[in-house]
This record gives structure tokens, sequence and C-alpha cells, in this order.
């Protein structure tokens, strides 16, 4: 995705916001000077999820402040949606069409964002999940996407986000027993990036049990195509399909131009405004039929 004012702006309120309360005031300012240099100076390839991760670097090295460890956050978050799994399987066998209250439900789990929200709370995620049953997918693209994946050999998942990964395990097993014969490779964060999910995640929620995963090589909240594994660059370059998940794949991906299917909440303001969504409104889009403006 494009960088633009408004993600630039963003980028210099959060690093103004994490140096505030310290009180070496010319520190500080040389600090921000180094931050706003950066972005005068941006690169082809630069984007919200990799500049967060640079400037999070530069952020420890200039105060000697390691990132918040998400360690317990995630073990709790993975636990939570874990004790609700069987609960939400249940869900999706009894309704009309088993894979898309799936896709459904593993949207509605990037909510658990603690990079791109202040407060995650898990009243509103389980309010969110319980109003799920009455949500849909756009009905053409849905269309599209199962014919697709009728004829597909190779799927790639792209995961986000700890405790949405559970809930991707849903739609996994949905997609294995509905397409057989799809080869099915799933992409988690190859080093921590926040609460992202990594090999560890995938563990802890069975998730390697039931299909192949890798981690992709790198530490930003995304898929940076030029900077991921030769490995995992292969098998997203080779895939029919593509499910990725979460905002930050989006803003790393989109543009590509491969057969991406996106599927993620708008938390942010700019994604609400590029979509002219609400807070919280799903979206399951494919790269090549979204809007020039996004």
């Amino acid at each position: 995705m494009r960088l633009n004012t408004f993600c630039l702006c963003c980028q210099i309120n959060k690093q103004a916001s994490m140096i505030d309360s310290f009180p070496d005031e010319k520190k500080k300012l040389a600090y921000m000077q180094n931050v706003l240099t950066r972005l005068t100076n941006l690169q082809e390839d630069d984007n919200s999820p990799s500049l967060y991760t640079e400037f999070q670097k530069h952020f420890t090295k200039t105060w000697g402040i390691a990132p918040k460890d998400y360690t317990e956050l995630k073990k709790e978050f993975n636990q939570l949606m874990m004790d609700l799994e069987e609960e939400l399987m249940l869900s999706i066998r009894e309704s009309i069409d088993p894979l898309e209250r799936a896709l459904i439900y593993s949207r509605i789990g990037n909510y658990i964002d603690f990079a791109a929200l202040s407060h995650v709370k898990k009243e509103e995620l389980l309010s969110l999940i319980e109003k799920g049953k009455q949500e849909t997918l756009d009905k053409e693209e849905y269309r599209r996407f199962c014919e697709e994946l009728a004829s597909a050999r190779s799927l790639v998942y792209l995961t986000d986000n700890c405790g949405e990964i559970v809930l991707d395990k849903l739609v996994i097993r949905i997609l294995k027993e509905r397409f057989p014969k799809l080869n099915i490779q799933v992409i988690v964060r190859g080093f921590p990036a926040a609460n992202d999910a990594t090999i560890e995640d995938a563990k802890m929620c069975g998730l390697t049990e039931l299909v192949s995963v890798i981690g992709n090589g790198n530490d930003v909240g995304g898929t940076w195509l030029p900077h991921i594994s030769k490995e995992s660059l292969s098998l997203i370059k080779n895939a029919d399909v593509i499910i990725s998940k979460g905002q930050g794949n989006f803003e790393t991906l989109h543009g590509c131009g491969l057969n991406i299917y996106y599927l993620f909440l708008c938390k942010c303001e700019w994604f609400m405004r590029m979509f002219q969504a609400e807070k919280f409104q799903g979206m399951f889009v494919n790269e090549n039929r979204i809007s020039s403006d996004c």
C-alpha cells in the first residue's frame, strides 16, 4: 500500500507519545529530528509496518528500553480463543455455510491487535464474535473465492495476530474438509513483532498438527515481500490463492498484483476512510478488484 500523509503523521505521533514522559528535552528533540529526517528520505518499498519496526529499534538503541514483551498477553489471548474453540466450531458446523461463518469468525479475531489499538478488551471481542453470527461476506467476492478454490492446487494463508490464529485454525479445518486436494501452507511472522503470531503460537493452538506452518524470516508486522525468506517468497508467488489476514499484511502487500483475498477489520481512521467503513467493520476484498484509490 502506498504511504500517505495520514500514515506518516501517525508514525510521528506514535514516536512522540512514546517519549512524552521523558525529562531530557534536548535528547527528545534530537530523537524526533531523526524520525523526521527518516520520513523525509523514504525508500520505494517503505511502508507503515516496516517503518514502525525500524523506529522501534531506533527507540531501543536511543533510550536503552527494550520493546514491550507480549509473551504473556499472547498466551492469554491464545488460551481465551482456545477455550472458545469447540463452541465456535459447533456454531460453524450448524451454520448454512460453514466456510463463510469460519471466515467471519477469523476476521473478527483480527480485533486482537495491540499495535493498532490502544486498548484490546475481552468484552469487546466476545461481543464482536456474537454479532458475527449475523454477518456475511461480500457475496460476489465470496463466490469467486469458492470458485477459485475448487480448481486451485495451492493456498497460502498469511496469519496476523495471536488469539486470531486459533480462529484461522478453524478456517483451515473447514478448508481441508471442503477442498481435500488443496495444498495449504500457513506462514506466520518469523520473529516477534508486537503481538503477531509466530511459530510458538501456531504450536500452542495445535495449528502445526493440522497443516504445514513456517515463519517468514522477518520481524515486520506484515508480509514485506522484498525482505522475507526465499522459501516464503516462493510459496507466496506460486500460490494459486492467498488469504491475507490483517491491516499490516494489507499495508505491506497491496499493489503486488498477486491473487490475494484480504480479510481484516478496519481499525484505524485511514482504513475507515479508504474503505468508507465504520470502526471494526469487516472487509473481504481481492487484491485485483480493489479501487485504485486504495
